[in-house]
C-alpha cells in the first residue's frame, strides 16, 4: 500500500513536469517581468516538480530492492539428538562390531581420519557448458586392507557440509555401474560403531578378540558425549565443536597424544559433515585397488563488482572468468584438475592463487593455522626458501601451458601431507572467444554501418539524392537489424563467454544506423540544405552536412577501434597455437 500511495503522488508530479504551456500562458496576461520571463518561470516550476518525482521513484526502487534482498531462508537451528537414542547407538555399535564386519569398519575409520593416505590419485573435471557447473570426480584408492575386510567395504566418497544439498549426485564404479550408498540413519550407526572400535583399540588393545564392553564408565560417558556431537543435525560452529571436544577429551587419559589426535580428527570430520558412504563388494578391490567415480552439479555464485560487472549483466553477457577451488587436492596424494570451457573459447589467463590476498601460489608456500585478522592460510616455508626441498616436504604444482586450448589443466602433488593444510587456494581462469567470434561480427557490422552512412550522407547533401527516394533509409536500417541479430545469437547456454567490447560496438553500430534513418527521413530536400551545412571546401568523405559528418565519424571511430582489437586478438591467438609443447611428442595441423 505504501508503494501505491507513493505512485499516486509521483505520477501527477511527473506528468506536470513533462507538460508544456500549462504555466506560461498564465503569465501572458501580465505585463513587465512576469510576461517577459514566462518560459523561465515555467522551466523552474517543471524542475521543482521533476526533482520530487525522481526522489519518489528512487524511494520506490529502494523499497522494492530491499524487499527482494530479504527473500532469504530462515537460519536453520541444529537439532539435538535424544540421550536415549544415543544410548541405543552405543548398544547397536557393540552388536555391529562382529568378527565379520570389524575390519571393514576399521577401514572406514582410517578413511575418515586420514583420507589422503588411501587416496593415491584424484581427478576432477569441471564442465562449463551450461549455467550450472558439472563436476566429475574420479578417485583411485589404495586400501591398506581389502581382501580380508569382509563381504563389503564402507568407503566415504564425499563429505558435504551439514545443511548442504548435493544436486544431481550419481555414484558409479570403474565399470560405470551405479553404487549404493548408506542412508543418514545407517551412516550414523556406522559412525558410532567406528567410534567404539577406535576407543576399544586404544584402551583395550588392538586384538580382534578384545571385549567391546570393557571400556570403563568414564570412557563410555565421553563416548556418549562425542556421539552427541556427531549426531547433531544441521550446521554447527566448528569453533564451538572444537571447544566441546577439548573439554570431553580432557576427561579421558589417553596413552599418548597420537591416540587422542585420532579420536579428535574422527569426531571433528563427522561433526561438520554428512559423509556419503558407498557400500562396495570386497571383490571389487583388485590388489587393494579401487576406483570410484561420482558426478554432481553446482550453481556458481557471482563475484562481479563495480560498473563493469553490472554492465555485462545488463547487456546479457556471461562472465569471462571463473574461480575453481582446489580443496580436493588436500584429500589425495596426486591431484589433477581440468576445467573445460566450450569449444569456441580459448584460455586467456590461468592463475593458481590464494582467494583472499590474490597472490600467486609458489612452491615455497606451506600451510598455517588461521590467525586473528588474517584469512590467508599460507606462509613461506624457511626450509623451502632456497628452492631445495627435502623429500618429505616436497610438494609442487604444474599448470598446462596456454596454447589456444579450451581447457585448463592443473596438477598438484604432496599438498595432502602438509600439516596444517594450505587451504583456500583457487584456480582463476579467464576465457575468450576463438576468432573471429563476436568481435569479428562486430567489425563487419561496423564496416557496413560506416559505408552506408557515408553513402547516405553523400546522397542527402547532393541534389541528385532526391531521385533515390527512400532506398537509403532502408539500407541504413540493415546494420541495426544485423546488430540486434548478432547480439541475440551469442552464447546463452555457456557459463563463460561473450565480449563486452563486441556488444558495445554492436550497440554503437545499431544506434548510428537508427540515427541515420531518422536523420534521413527528417532532413529537407537536398536543394534546401544550405542552412546548417559546412562550406563546400570543407568536407568529410564528400559529406558537407555537419550532422552526417558527426554520425560518420562516430561510426568510423567504432570501426577502427573494434577492428584494431579484433586484429590484436587474432594475432595473439595465432601466436598461442604456434607454441610448441614441452613434451617429447608433438602434433601439428595445417
Amino acid at each position: 500500500m505504501m508503494n501505491l500511495a507513493i505512485c499516486v503522488v509521483a505520477v501527477p508530479l511527473a506528468v506536470l513536469a513533462g507538460a508544456t504551456g500549462w504555466l506560461r500562458h498564465r503569465f501572458d496576461g501580465y505585463d513587465g517581468w512576469l510576461h517577459d520571463h514566462g518560459d523561465l518561470l515555467e522551466a523552474a516550476a517543471r524542475m521543482l516538480l521533476l526533482l520530487p518525482a525522481i526522489a519518489l521513484a528512487m524511494w520506490i526502487f529502494a523499497r522494492l530492492r530491499e524487499r527482494l534482498s530479504h527473500d532469504t531462508p530462515m537460519p536453520e537451528q541444529p537439532t539435538q539428538p535424544d540421550v536415549a537414542w544415543l544410548q541405543g547407538l552405543q548398544t547397536s555399535a557393540i552388536e555391529r562390531l562382529t568378527e565379520h564386519d570389524r575390519k571393514a569398519i576399521a577401514l572406514f575409520v582410517e578413511l575418515i581420519v586420514d583420507p589422503a593416505r588411501s587416496r593415491s590419485r584424484l581427478t576432477e573435471v569441471i564442465d562449463l557448458d551450461h549455467r550450472a557447473v558439472t563436476q566429475q570426480v574420479t578417485i583411485s584408492f589404495s586400501l591398506p586392507t581389502a581382501e580380508d575386510g569382509g563381504q563389503a567395504l564402507y568407503v566415504p566418497v564425499l563429505q558435504p557440509m551439514k545443511g548442504e544439498l548435493v544436486d544431481n549426485f550419481h555414484l558409479r564404479s570403474a565399470a560405470g555401474d551405479s553404487l549404493t550408498t548408506m542412508s543418514y540413519e545407517e551412516s550414523i550407526r556406522l559412525a558410532s560403531a567406528g567410534l567404539r572400535l577406535l576407543l576399544t583399540e586404544i584402551f583395550a588393545g588392538p586384538e580382534t578378540s578384545a571385549n567391546l564392553t570393557t571400556l570403563d564408565e568414564t570412557v563410555r560417558a565421553a563416548e556418549l558425549a562425542l556421539l552427541h556431537i556427531v549426531a547433531v543435525r544441521g550446521p554447527i560452529s566448528s569453533h564451538l565443536t572444537e571447544q566441546r571436544m577439548a573439554v570431553i577429551l580432557e576427561k579421558i587419559k589417553f596413552p599418548d597424544d597420537q591416540s587422542r589426535e585420532r579420536v579428535r580428527k574422527y569426531v571433528a570430520a563427522l561433526s561438520s559433515s554428512y559423509p556419503i558412504i558407498a557400500v562396495i563388494p570386497a571383490t571389487d578391490a583388485i590388489s587393494r585397488r579401487l576406483l570410484i567415480k561420482y558426478d554432481r552439479t553446482f550453481i556458481p555464485s557471482s563475484f562481479t563488482k563495480g560498473w563493469k560487472g553490472l554492465l555485462r549483466l545488463g547487456l546479457g553477457l556471461n562472465p569471462d572468468q571463473v574461480a575453481v577451488p582446489v580443496e580436493l587436492a588436500l584429500t589425495a596424494d596426486s591431484y589433477h584438475l581440468r576445467v573445460n570451457a566450450p569449444s569456441n573459447k580459448y584460455v586467456l589467463k590461468q592463475y593458481l592463487q590464494c582467494r583472499h590476498c590474490r597472490l600467486l601460489a609458489t612452491r615455497q608456500w606451506r600451510g598455517k593455522a588461521p590467525e586473528n585478522g588474517s584469512e590467508c592460510r599460507h606462509e613461506v616455508d624457511p626450509a623451502l626458501a632456497d628452492g631445495n626441498a627435502p623429500f618429505h616436504l616436497d610438494h609442487h604444482f604444474r599448470v598446462r601451458r596456454r596454447r589456444g586450448q579450451s581447457f585448463v589443466h592443473v596438477y598438484m602433488r604432496g599438498y595432502a601431507r602438509q600439516s596444517p593444510k594450505m587451504r583456500d587456494l583457487q584456480l582463476l581462469a579467464g576465457f575468450k572467444e576463438v576468432p573471429p567470434g563476436a568481435r569479428g561480427r562486430a567489425a563487419v557490422t561496423a564496416l557496413a554501418t560506416t559505408l552506408l552512412i557515408a553513402v547516405a550522407g553523400n546522397l542527402i547533401t547532393r541534389p541528385q539524392g532526391a531521385q533515390v527516394g527512400g532506398l537509403p533509409a532502408l539500407m541504413l536500417a540493415l546494420p541495426a537489424v544485423a546488430a540486434s541479430w548478432f547480439g541475440m545469437s551469442s552464447d546463452k547456454e555457456a557459463l563463460v563467454g561473450g565480449s563486452l567490447l563486441a556488444r558495445i560496438s554492436l550497440i554503437v553500430s545499431g544506434g548510428a544506423s537508427i540515427a541515420g534513418v531518422i536523420l534521413y527521413l527528417t532532413s529537407p530536400p537536398p536543394a534546401a540544405t544550405s542552412v546548417g551545412s559546412i562550406g563546400d571546401p570543407v568536407t568529410f568523405v564528400g559529406i558537407t552536412d555537419w550532422r552526417w559528418i558527426a554520425l560518420c565519424v562516430i561510426s568510423a571511430v567504432n570501426l577502427i577501434y573494434v577492428s584494431y582489437r579484433f586484429t590484436l586478438k587474432l594475432m595473439h591467438y595465432n601466436d598461442l597455437i604456434k607454441r610448441k609443447d614441452l613434451g617429447a611428442g608433438e602434433f601439428a595441423y595445417r
